[in-house]
C-alpha cells in the first residue's frame, strides 16, 4: 500500500464479493418472528403477574369488616329504621332541625359502644333508648307540638 492510496481513504470497489446462502433471508425472518413472539409472551407474563399482584393486594390489603351485630338487636334496629322513616315522612324538610340533637347523641353512644365491643345488653338498652326518642318525636309531630310557636319549650 502506497502513501497515495492511504490518503484517498476507503475504496468500496476493493471489497471482496460473495453470494449469500439462498436460505439466509428465511432464517433472518424466522429469527425476527421468534424474537417478536418471545417479547409478546414476556409482556403477557409481566402484565399477568402485575394484574395478579394488584388483585391480591386489593383482596388481602383491604379487609372488609362487617360490624358484628348481636342477634337480639336486629329487631330493634329494624324497628328503629321504620320509626325513623315515619318521623322523616311526618317532619318532611324540618326533620334535620327537629329533635335531631338527641338522636345524634344516642347514635354517637351507639357507635362508641360498637367500637369498643360493648355487650348485647348495653347495645339493646341504647337501641331501646333510640326507639323511644323516635316514638316521642313522632308523637310530637302528630300532636302538632312542632307547629306551635318556636318560643314555647316543652320538656
Amino acid at each position: 500500500m502506497n502513501l497515495e492510496q492511504g490518503t484517498r481513504g476507503f475504496d468500496p470497489r476493493r471489497l471482496p464479493e460473495f453470494a449469500p446462502d439462498p436460505a439466509l433471508w428465511s432464517r433472518i425472518v424466522a429469527a425476527q418472528q421468534r424474537r417478536a413472539s418471545r417479547r409478546r409472551w414476556q409482556r403477557a407474563v409481566v402484565g399477568g403477574a402485575l394484574a395478579a399482584s394488584i388483585a391480591a393486594a386489593l383482596l388481602v390489603g383491604v379487609p372488609v369488616l362487617a360490624p358484628v351485630v348481636p342477634s337480639g338487636t336486629i329487631a330493634m334496629q329494624d324497628e328503629s329504621r321504620a320509626l325513623e322513616d315515619e318521623w322523616r315522612r311526618l317532619a318532611g324538610t324540618q326533620a334535620a332541625a327537629l329533635g335531631s340533637t338527641r338522636l345524634r347523641a344516642i347514635d354517637a353512644e351507639l357507635q362508641a359502644a360498637y367500637d369498643r365491643g360493648a355487650a348485647t345488653d348495653e347495645l339493646s338498652a341504647l337501641w331501646q333508648q333510640r326507639n323511644r326518642a323516635l316514638q316521642g318525636l313522632i308523637a310530637a309531630m302528630q300532636d302538632g307540638a312542632y307547629g306551635r310557636s318556636s318560643s314555647i319549650t316543652q320538656l
